[in-house]
């Protein structure tokens, strides 16, 4: 197993708005390494990772710039349980196609700070998020793209719901594997019943999220930042944002949603016919033998998730 201290790689990092300058690669060679996000570093492009105290919590955020000049930036939100070390596939791929991207962790994820995986209310997700893109409103080139996996999927619409985004130059939004309700609803709603009077975090159980044995493997024993239980209070969380999702109005912009048809980790069928309603525009792409993970899926069914990503962002011009 690749061995991390998180502490020191924390203390290693400028705080936003001092790291103008610094090649943040130079500080995180170890965690480059153990990522293997390097790669995107020998590519030619640029990387600028700072710490940033967004409503009280300290999250660590990576801003990775093209090495020639971007159409835009892509802000991506990851899903629970990850953190951006998992998403090299995805951004190496957006740096490609020309699209700056901005990935940060969430609250008690990768190197952020809060307990471990819990958050109060998707709510405070959803502000942490305002707010992160509202202080660093002048430095991401626009336009701008949200992308989100599962609950970063999740999270993308609570933000537009509570907070809107009119004022934010947004061309796109793709949502992956969208997190409304999760496989075994009904089970998890009688287990927390009693169980958050009981106990206070729960053992993680491991589904086979992607057909890459690969990475099943590496987020089961070696990756040094996963976690191994669930606290009982965010499942409290994630089911009254569920109530509130389902009993939300409709918003007018046009995402793109890509789900796996293969998917066991969330109730897909439902979930779109619920994002549907919240989004009458919606374009759903259907995916044959894709699963749940789709930015780490095996590379095949990978390769078709970021052909739609392409599409979404640069469209061929009619003639």
């Amino acid at each position: 197993m690749q061995m991390l201290d998180a502490n020191d790689l924390r203390s290693k990092l400028p705080f936003y708005n001092q790291e103008e300058g610094v090649n943040s690669s130079e500080l995180l060679e170890e965690y480059l390494n153990c990522y293997r996000l390097n790669s995107i570093i020998h590519a030619g492009h640029k990387l600028f990772a700072s710490r940033q105290t967004v409503l009280g919590c300290t999250l660590f955020v990576q801003h990775y710039c093209c090495r020639d000049d971007s159409r835009g930036t892509v802000v991506v939100v990851h899903g629970y349980f990850d953190h951006a070390g998992l998403y090299r596939h995805l951004i190496a791929y957006l740096l490609e196609i020309g699209w700056d991207v901005l990935i940060y962790d969430l609250p008690g994820h990768g190197l952020s700070q809060g307990r471990p995986l819990f958050i109060d209310s998707f709510t405070t997700y959803a502000q942490q998020l305002t707010e992160l893109l509202n202080s660093r409103k002048e430095r991401l080139k626009g336009p701008w793209a949200l992308l989100g996996q599962s609950t970063g999927a999740s999270i993308l619409m609570q933000q537009q719901l509570k907070f809107g985004h009119d004022d934010w130059p947004i061309q796109a939004q793709i949502l992956l594997a969208p997190l409304v309700r999760p496989c075994g609803w009904e089970h998890i709603v009688r287990q927390y019943r009693w169980l958050r009077f009981f106990k206070r975090s729960i053992p993680r159980s491991y589904g086979i999220s992607s057909g890459d044995p690969a990475f099943l493997k590496f987020v089961r024993k070696g990756d040094p930042l996963q976690h191994r239980r669930i606290p009982v209070g965010w499942v409290g969380a994630m089911l009254h944002w569920i109530n509130e999702i389902e009993q939300a109005g409709s918003l007018t912009t046009q995402p793109l949603c890509i789900q796996g048809v293969e998917d066991e980790t969330v109730e897909w069928r439902h979930n779109l016919g619920v994002i549907g309603r919240l989004y009458p525009g919606l374009e759903i792409k259907l995916l044959q033998q894709a699963r749940h993970h789709l930015v780490n899926e095996e590379a095949s069914i990978r390769l078709q998730v970021f052909n739609l990503i392409k599409q979404r962002l640069n469209p061929k011009k009619i003639q």
